[in-house]
C-alpha cells in the first residue's frame, strides 16, 4: 500500500517557504518532521523528533507542495497521539476552550480584562501555565454578537430577501471579543438582499486541532454539521468571516477528521470576501459606496491562502472610490492562534512576524486589513498600528449604523 508519505519527491520546496524555518533551524522542518519522521515511524525507528511542536500550523507546506500532500498534518501525528494518550495539558486547554469562558467574560468585561491585563496575574500565568506575560491577552466585548443578533429586527423579517438566504458562522472571536465585526457582516449581507440565518454553533475546532485534540474536535464537528446540514441541503450558502474557520470548514471537518456528511457542508461554505466578491461577478453587490480616500495593506492570512480562492478582500476593497489596497505579500504574521500565547514559542512568533511589522510600518498606512482575527491581533502588538477586517471597510464606504468607525 502507497502511503500519503511515500508521494513526497524531497524537493524541499515546502522548507523553503516555512516561516519557522527561516528564524528557527532548531525546528525538523516540514520535510523531515512530516513526510521523513513518518516513514521511520512506520518503521517503527523513531517516536519523536525534538523542536517539532514549533511548526506554527500556517498550513504554508501543504499550499506550496507539488506532490499535493498535506506535510502539516504529519508534523502534527505525534503531537496528537501524545494527546489521545494523556489528553490535554492545562494551559492547552485553557487556551483552546474560549467558548466556556466567553459567556461569563462578557457578563463582566471590566473586571476580566482587567484582570488579564494586570501584571501581577499574567506572572502568576506565566509562572503557573507557561503564558508569556508580554503578549497582550484578547479583549471581551461587554455583549457576545448573538445578543445583539437576536435582539434586533432585520429589514427582511417581514418580506422576502431578494436575494434569499445566507447562513453565517461567526465563531468565537466574533461571538465573545469582536461583535461590532458580526454587526458589520450582518448589515453589509443585509444591505445587499440577503436575510442572514444564524444556526446554533459551537467553536470550528482549529484551536483543538492545532494542539492536538482531534476527539474534541470531532465532537465540535459533529454538532456544527448537525446544525449546517439542512441548509446545505437546502443549497443555502455558509459564509464565514474568519479565515480560520472556513479552513476548518472546508478542510479539516470532510479530510482531516472525516466527519459524516461533511464534504456536502463543505461544497457550500464560502469565505466572505470569497462570497462577495462572487456576487459582485454576478451583479448582486450594490457598489454605492461612498469615498474614503485611504490607502489599505492587505495582510494575507495563511489559512486564507490555503483555501486557494485569490485575493478577493483586496478587489473588494479597490471598488471603493479612493480606496488603494494592495497585497502586503510579507509572509506570516507568526501569531498562529493560540502559539503565540505560549512561553517557549512566543520569541519564534515574533521573529516570524517581524517582516510583516516592518512592512506595515514602512507602508506609512494608518491602519492595515486582515481578515483572521489572531493576525489583527499580532499587527497591532507588533506594528503598532490599528488592524481591521475588510468587512469593517465596506461597511464604512456604505455608510451603514452610524458610519463610526468601530
Amino acid at each position: 500500500m502507497i502511503r500519503e508519505y511515500d508521494a513526497c519527491l524531497k524537493c524541499t520546496v515546502c522548507e523553503m517557504h516555512c516561516p519557522v524555518l527561516r528564524v528557527a533551524p532548531e525546528f525538523p522542518g516540514p520535510k523531515n518532521g512530516g513526510p521523513g519522521l513518518a516513514r521511520l515511524r512506520a518503521a517503527g525507528a523513531v517516536a519523536e523528533l525534538d523542536h517539532l511542536d514549533l511548526c506554527l500550523g500556517c498550513r504554508t507546506c501543504d499550499t506550496v507542495c507539488p506532490s499535493g500532500i498535506r506535510p502539516s498534518e504529519l508534523v502534527n501525528a505525534p503531537k496528537v497521539e501524545r494527546v489521545s494518550r494523556r489528553g490535554l495539558p492545562l494551559r492547552e486547554w485553557i487556551l483552546t476552550h474560549t467558548a466556556l469562558f466567553g459567556p461569563l467574560a462578557v457578563r463582566m468585561p471590566g473586571l476580566v480584562n482587567g484582570a488579564l491585563a494586570s501584571r501581577p496575574i499574567r506572572r502568576a500565568m506565566a509562572k503557573v501555565l507557561h503564558i508569556d506575560p508580554h503578549k497582550p491577552m484578547p479583549r471581551y466585548a461587554n455583549h457576545s454578537f448573538r445578543e445583539w443578533f437576536f435582539r434586533r429586527r432585520s429589514p427582511w423579517r417581514d418580506r422576502p430577501a431578494p436575494n434569499g438566504r445566507v447562513v453565517y458562522f461567526h465563531g468565537c472571536s466574533v461571538q465573545f471579543m469582536e461583535p461590532h465585526i458580526g454587526r458589520h457582516v450582518v448589515e453589509v449581507l443585509e444591505h445587499n438582499g440577503f436575510e442572514v440565518v444564524l444556526p446554533p454553533q459551537k467553536c470550528c475546532g482549529l484551536p483543538l486541532i492545532a494542539n492536538g485534540d482531534l476527539k474534541a474536535a470531532a465532537s465540535s464537528g459533529r454538532y456544527n454539521l448537525e446544525h449546517l446540514r439542512e441548509w446545505a441541503e437546502q443549497g443555502v450558502p455558509i459564509v464565514v468571516s474568519s479565515t480560520t474557520c472556513a479552513l476548518t470548514l472546508k478542510h479539516d471537518y470532510p479530510h482531516l477528521l472525516g466527519l459524516e456528511g461533511a464534504q456536502a457542508v463543505a461544497e457550500h461554505v464560502y469565505d466572505l470576501m470569497e462570497f462577495l466578491m462572487a456576487c459582485h461577478e454576478q451583479g448582486l453587490l450594490r457598489t454605492d459606496f461612498r469615498p474614503l480616500r485611504e490607502r489599505l495593506p492587505y495582510h494575507q492570512p495563511c489559512h486564507q491562502r490555503a483555501q486557494a480562492i485569490g485575493l478577493p478582500a483586496v478587489e473588494l476593497l479597490n471598488l471603493i472610490p479612493g480606496v488603494e489596497a494592495w497585497n502586503l505579500d510579507a509572509g506570516c504574521c507568526g501569531s498562529a492562534g493560540t502559539y503565540g500565547f505560549k512561553e517557549e514559542k512566543y520569541p519564534v512568533s515574533l521573529k516570524v512576524g517581524q517582516a510583516v511589522a516592518d512592512a506595515l510600518r514602512a507602508s506609512g498606512a494608518a491602519r492595515a486589513v486582515s481578515d483572521c482575527e489572531t493576525c489583527r491581533w499580532q499587527i497591532e502588538y507588533q506594528a503598532g498600528i490599528q488592524a481591521v477586517h475588510p468587512i469593517s471597510v465596506l461597511w464604512e464606504a456604505y455608510g451603514l449604523g452610524s458610519g463610526d468607525r468601530m
